[in-house]
């Protein structure tokens, strides 16, 4: 491995990254606290990697992102390059994670119990957890809720990602201190599992679902279902044993913000 290179280990999974420039070198490790932000470790030049990524000079003041030997993307803007190789980094220690399970997800705390919001890209997860966050709400995670063997959820702050209109729907990261949020220190029992969409006008009536039905809401959002489905299945079993698992549409963020802390104080909590 070439001198512009970085190798980190992060929940059991051993990563390297190779760079065209040592500058980059440099960036990426500024960069990586923020991409992964717990159990981050920096690995020496002997040990092993099981998944490697590069960055190499391309044509036209390009440079191209391999993930081994496949090509990822291809772009002359380095902001956008590395953004999609943090997301792909996270990807990759969500699905090998040793001992934990990650789900998309978004997740907050709420007087010592947690609120896990499962949903896809686009969904509007981070704009919910930013609304819960401004009224009180501690952050644990705008993108993964990850679960430990007893179905505990811990924190996993990153930076919020939050898609602005005016910056042409670009992700601008906001810091949840810079919200006026604080972050999780420790893990919580998850006490409710939201599953949600928008729409507009949307009355807000939520369904509470059984425990199997739970479980298959859960499925479809779990990073390692396809890599390690009996252990994903046994976190998740874990998780809907505690929790109340709800769903419905929901409208405006503020007003839906305000009615779903109310749901959980009066349904949740004792």
């Amino acid at each position: 491995m070439m001198s512009n290179s970085v190798k980190v280990r992060a929940f059991g999974v051993n990563i390297g990254i190779e760079v065209a420039q040592r500058s980059q070198t440099d960036l990426l490790l500024k960069r990586l606290t923020g991409v992964l932000p717990v159990d981050l470790k920096v690995l020496g030049t002997a040990d092993d990697i099981e998944h490697q990524f590069f960055i190499k000079p391309a044509k036209k003041n390009k440079y191209d992102l391999f993930k081994a030997d496949e090509k990822l993307v291809s772009d002359s803007d380095e902001e956008l390059l590395l953004d999609r190789l943090d997301s792909q980094i996270r990807l990759t220690v969500a699905e090998f994670a040793v001992d934990n399970v990650f789900v998309h997800s978004g997740v907050v705390g709420w007087k010592d119990r947690a609120i896990m919001i499962p949903a896809s890209s686009f969904a509007g997860k981070t704009t919910l957890v930013a609304e819960l966050v401004k009224r009180g709400a501690i952050y644990f995670s705008d993108e993964y809720a990850v679960l430990d063997r007893q179905g505990m959820v811990h924190p996993f702050p990153k930076t919020l990602s939050i898609r602005e209109a005016e910056n042409g729907g670009r992700q601008v990261e906001y810091t949840v201190e810079s919200l006026g949020g604080v972050p999780g220190k420790k893990p919580l029992p998850v006490g409710l599992v939201l599953v949600t969409e928008y729409k507009k006008h949307a009355r807000w009536k939520p369904e509470i679902l059984s425990r199997g039905q739970g479980v298959l809401e859960i499925i479809s959002h779990t990073v390692p279902i396809r890599n390690d489905p009996q252990f994903s299945l046994s976190v998740l079993n874990k998780v809907v044993d505690d929790a109340m698992v709800v769903k419905g549409k929901r409208a405006a963020v503020g007003p839906f913000a305000r009615r779903l802390i109310r749901f959980f104080e009066e349904n949740v909590l004792d």
